[in-house]
């Protein structure tokens, strides 16, 4: 019967909280970066590159970096009623100002329609 001892199977003799340390550093980037709209991308670049120093580095940077300032939108405006523009006299051809009732130059009624 074959029986090999615990040195023989690398990385088996460590102690349970050394992996548990050790898997808590190796997604810190992912841990910090949770709550931000880029999480998923940061996860799988961990995941994928971070067993490299620099892929950990980069997901490391990534995930404490500021996200950009997204714009925005200013909320709806009460709808406003058009501005009347200057319309002129039935009378007399002459500019009145909006909303006048009788021309300013011939002193003639405007119609309803135009105030």
């Amino acid at each position: 019967m074959l029986t090999y001892s615990t040195w023989f199977i690398p990385f088996f003799h460590f102690h349970p909280i050394f992996w548990l340390v050790s898997l808590f550093l190796y997604f810190l980037p992912a841990f910090l970066a949770r709550n931000k709209a880029n999480f998923t991308s940061i996860l799988i670049l961990n995941i994928f590159a971070g067993w490299t120093f620099v892929g950990w580095i980069i997901a490391l940077i990534w995930a404490v970096s500021s996200d950009m300032q997204r714009p925005v939108a200013a909320p709806p405006q009460p709808s406003q009623p058009p501005v009347a523009e200057n319309f002129f006299c039935t009378a007399c051809g002459r500019p009145c100002p909006a909303g006048a009732r009788f021309c300013s130059s011939c002193g003639a009624a405007q119609p309803a329609a135009q105030h």
